[in-house]
């Protein structure tokens, strides 16, 4: 035993082993000895990324956004918290969740920069169990997204029913296989939930109250809308299709809503296409075609339970030949109706007035227009089949008929429309294993001296690491076998000049196009330096280096990658979250003028560079790709200083190797001007600037294609242009004007108001600027104002 004693622990252990042989003194068999408690280590889940409370929140949420990977879920924690930028997802396959939708609230009340407070561009998204407060715009937006999910999400404006809310709640366009559930909108000054130019869609169990429409399904295919509570809206739910535009809206079934108290005052900005509705509808369908209404509990709204409209009775007109503004093939069954037009508060029609004199007013309402000319054939009828005390009401009859409260007119049925089944989002392949953070850094360990192509697949620390200028300090010239150039028409970004440059690898060449970009190969970089000078009356002065802003095309597409130079000069940094810069400068005209200068994180990028991959016109294209601006015949015919000569742009990238296709004829190019010059016609000066800084958008493949209105140089100056064309989904950017482009009327056009604000829910561009660019407003002004011909 002393030798035991020497050792503690075995002692304990062999005396306990030999009392479980021997037992008790007593003789009864001894109490088991419970192993010591051994709590099992946390193993991190890697496909959880939890944003965690405190500090430099919005930074951290930011890059959590942006460095995601697909398959994993960003967790966000419990609290309020004010955001002052957008928040911008373009990963596939995320999940973005919070505690619950009164648990994680974020406000972006103070927000100064984005178009929406959240944006997805990628597809099999999730969002749910958070809440977005006071979004100066839009709240939620998803564009192009195949797989859109928003699961018990709230987004409110505080102020209730008030004209500076923002336009839009949830609001996917573009989009495909969309479920939306559980959710709660309140306060939009359009609509709570829009679906816009999208297909498949199911919209259940939310609540939305105190929008002015509170689900709106618009230019779109296949919807099921239903379970939903729409109340206290000045419309519940409505169904639009609207001229324009590349889709047609058909196929939407509405069952199973309470749809009551929707009696709230119109509150939209002027000019928006929802300012039609009439407080105290229940449902709206206008110019759509298939539209199937049952089983709905609809009560207490003043004007009429269910209306069907042509777009008509808008008041808008169109030169679309190939829309029909009449809807078409409605089936209305099997609702229950409650205390419904009592005290209509028409817009548009004096409903009241029409039917004065007849039995009651009616509870369904159909305006008849499209069949002025004679009765729709019975596969294209108004179809209405309620109980008798339901009461129905058609305007105006076929040839000429007034109002009439017979129901017989309604009398016939459509096949019901079959549900909508959404596509089940396919599994996101498996990628190559990522490179640790070694392999990245060897890789961005430039040798020799010419640009380092073999970190085009990764994104390096620092600009420094691609190697693309002879003295990394210095990115404004002597690039290492980059090619420089100027556009002939500059883009506008707070009048900072702009220093640029394509690498292209040795031995390979971009193909020439006629219109678009050109076809750049894979491991091309293009770099753009950001300055602003000290005095633009004095040279001299010198100017700072902001950012450089570097476009790789990947593999996979093009990158994008914004570096904040560091205000010593010393370098420049990739910050994927952006950033802000005080700048102050003496303007051309001697003025002193300074601005906050906003660098777009890696995400917002896409809100201008973003184009679908095929230009189709089929409305939905889900995948979408980055794209240069820039760099097109149009803006690159033009001389430029190479060392001691002088030569044609496009003749010197041919003449080195890198641009192949080049026709022999470029003054047959062709080119947008310089819209400063004022030697050259005031039409082409005002179509460079409207192309160069507002096409890359406003095309058919562009952010901004849901508008209808496109401005490539290229185009005629008609409605397709803008030009007396009604604004869509515009919000408060409509400024209470009725059209994009007014000829004679500067002070009428929406492009000009848009265009002269610098209100985060106005301006045009969204982003890309933090102050009003006064020449360029002067410029649009005088040439519209010196048209004639009005918009009536």
């Amino acid at each position: 035993m002393k030798i035991l004693a020497k050792i503690p622990a075995l002692s304990a252990v062999l005396v306990l082993g030999l009392a479980a042989l021997v037992g008790c003194s007593d003789g009864s068999d001894p109490a088991p000895v419970a192993p010591p408690e051994v709590t099992p280590e946390e193993v991190p889940d890697p496909n959880l990324v939890i944003v965690e409370p405190g500090e430099d929140f919005q930074r951290r949420l930011i890059e959590a956004f942006i460095n995601v990977e697909p398959g994993q879920t960003i967790e966000l924690p419990a609290g309020e918290y004010a955001l002052d930028a957008q928040l911008s997802l373009d990963v596939d396959n995320v999940t973005v969740r919070g505690q619950g939708q009164g648990e994680t609230l974020l406000d972006f009340g103070t927000q100064v920069s984005g178009g929406e407070s959240i944006l997805v561009t990628s597809n099999n998204v999730v969002l749910e169990d958070f809440a977005v407060i006071d979004a100066p715009s839009d709240g939620i937006k998803f564009k192009f997204s195949n797989g859109v999910t928003l699961r018990s999400m709230r987004v409110e404006w505080t102020c209730g029913a008030c004209e500076e809310n923002g336009a839009y709640g949830l609001y996917p366009v573009q989009t495909k296989n969309v479920l939306i559930e559980d959710c709660e909108v309140i306060g939009a000054s359009d609509a709570g939930i829009y679906v816009g130019q999208s297909d498949k869609i199911i919209v259940r169990r939310n609540r939305v109250s105190l929008n002015v429409a509170g689900i709106e399904i618009e230019n779109s295919t296949d919807s099921d809308v239903y379970d939903n509570i729409a109340e206290n809206n000045t419309g519940g739910i409505l169904v639009f299709d609207l001229p324009n535009l590349s889709v047609d809206g058909a196929r939407a079934r509405i069952f199973d809503n309470t749809i009551r108290d929707n009696n709230t005052p119109n509150f939209a900005p002027a000019g928006n296409i929802v300012g039609v509705v009439p407080a105290g509808t229940g449902i709206l369908a206008m110019a759509f075609d298939d539209v199937e209404i049952f089983g709905n509990r609809i009560e207490n709204n003043q004007s009429m339970a269910v209306a069907i409209v042509s777009y008509d009775i808008s008041g808008l007109t169109t030169n679309d030949v190939t829309y029909d503004p009449d809807p078409r093939r409605i089936h209305v069954h099997d609702n229950l109706y409650s205390n419904n037009a009592y005290a209509p508060a028409d817009l548009a029609l004096d409903v009241a007035g029409l039917f004065a004199g007849l039995d009651g007013l009616p509870e369904v309402v159909y305006d008849g227009l499209g069949e002025a000319e004679g009765a729709f054939a019975d596969a294209d009828r108004i179809c209405v089949a309620e109980k008798d005390s339901v009461r129905l009401g058609v305007v105006f009859q076929p040839g000429g008929g007034g109002a009439s409260i017979d129901p017989a007119f309604f009398n016939c049925a459509h096949a019901s429309l079959t549900a909508v089944e959404l596509d089940t989002p396919e599994e996101i392949a498996q990628g190559e294993r990522p490179l640790t953070d070694d392999e990245i850094a060897a890789l961005c360990t430039p040798e020799g001296a010419g640009p380092n192509f073999d970190a085009t697949e990764v994104s390096c620390r620092e600009l420094a690491g691609y190697n693309l200028f002879a003295d990394a300090l210095e990115p404004r010239a002597a690039a290492n076998a980059g090619v420089g150039y100027e556009l002939t028409s500059a883009l506008f970004t707070d009048y900072a000049s702009k220093y640029r440059f394509i690498f292209v690898p040795e031995g390979l060449q971009a193909a020439y196009n006629e219109q678009n970009v050109f076809d750049f190969p894979v491991g091309t970089i293009i770099a753009k330096t950001f300055t602003m000078p000290n005095d633009f009356l004095n040279a001299a002065s010198g100017e700072v280096i902001i950012e450089t802003r570097l476009m790789i095309h990947r593999r996979d597409g093009w990158a994008t990658l914004p570096y904040i130079w560091r205000e010593d000069g010393s370098g420049a940094d990739l910050t994927v979250a952006g950033g802000r810069r005080s700048l102050e400068w003496i303007h051309s005209d001697g003025s002193t003028r300074s601005t906050e200068y906003v660098i777009p994180d890696a995400n917002s990028c896409k809100t201008c560079h973003g184009v679908t991959r095929a230009e189709t016109g089929s409305g939905v294209n889900t995948e979408t790709v980055n794209l240069p601006i820039g760099p097109k015949a149009r803006f690159l015919n033009r001389d430029r200083q190479y060392g001691d000569a002088t030569k044609n742009q496009l003749a010197h990238m041919a003449d080195e190797g890198i641009l192949v296709g080049l026709p022999a004829d470029l003054a047959a190019i062709d080119t947008a001007p310089d819209w400063e010059d004022v030697s050259k016609p005031l039409e082409s000066r005002v179509k460079a600037y409207l192309d160069i800084n507002c096409a890359h958008c406003h095309s058919p493949g562009g952010f901004a294609s849901n508008s209808g209105m496109f401005t490539e140089f290229w185009r005629e100056v008609n409605a397709t242009y803008g030009v007396c064309k009604p604004p869509v989904a515009a919000g408060a950017g409509s400024g209470g004007l009725q059209y994009g482009l007014v000829p004679g009327n500067a002070d009428a056009s929406i492009a000009v108001f848009r265009m002269n604000s610098n209100e985060p829910n106005v301006r045009m561009p969204e982003i890309g600027r933090s102050i009003i660019h006064d020449e360029a407003v002067e410029l649009v002004r005088n040439w519209l104002n010196s048209l004639s011909g009005g918009c009536d």
